[in-house]
């Protein structure tokens, strides 16, 4: 699910590969970073220099999250994307709450403070304009009617944060977002994976049995 922390649950893990940091992207239409992506060679030697290093410490199996294909413009080797399609799944769960505030911080505070940090006075503009630029992008998934009211709330909340520094118009956006396109996406994949998926909680149930699932390093 969005917003549920799988970067930070793989950040934990001794055993995880973390794609979308490989390919600098969070994967989603949002998911493009202030800095661009990396060739897909690059890429891809980035994923096997990092395999390599954790079997050199002799970890025997890894934990990555459930992907497309496409990673922004980074693809998965094909032989990898395959065999994930097969893998046994766990479901991250957690609060709205917790999920519109983790949203907040990462693709509003965090992201516009990347875009200032690499673009100096036009980093604010930059920021606002890939935002409502992700947004587009999903037109046609949300619909005209749909599309136009989150527009119209983000647009009011970039004003507002252009103006004195408040992000928490952002929320009204992003709880949308989440109730009425990714959550229901969502609850289709969940159905349409379920007979893969052998647990599913929130973080440090997840965290208990991803590290309990793990065999010892060798």
């Amino acid at each position: 699910m969005t917003g549920t922390g799988k970067t930070q649950v793989l950040g934990q893990l001794d055993n995880a590969l973390d794609l979308e940091g490989h390919a600098n992207h969070r994967g989603s239409s949002f998911g493009r970073r202030a800095t661009g992506q990396p060739s897909n060679i690059d890429f891809e030697n980035r994923l096997a220099v990092d395999l390599l290093k954790k079997r050199e410490r002799g970890v025997q199996s890894f934990v990555l999250e459930d992907e497309n294909r496409m990673i922004g413009s980074c693809a998965l080797p094909l032989p990898l994307y395959q065999s994930m399609q097969g893998l046994p799944m766990v479901w991250l769960e957690d609060s709205l709450a917790n999920r519109v505030q983790r949203i907040l911080d990462d693709y509003v505070v965090n992201l516009c403070a990347e875009f200032v940090a690499v673009h100096g006075e036009q980093g604010f503009a930059l920021f606002a304009e890939r935002l409502l630029e992700s947004l587009n992008k999903i037109h046609k998934r949300l619909g005209g009617e749909r599309h136009q009211r989150l527009f119209l709330l983000m647009e009011a909340a970039l004003a507002e944060q252009a103006r004195s520094g408040d992000v928490e118009r952002h929320r009204a956006w992003i709880e949308g977002l989440l109730g009425e396109y990714y959550d229901p996406m969502y609850a289709f994949q969940r159905e349409s994976k379920g007979a893969r998926i052998e647990f599913s909680g929130e973080h440090g149930a997840v965290l208990n049995y991803l590290r309990q699932r793990q065999p010892p390093s060798r």
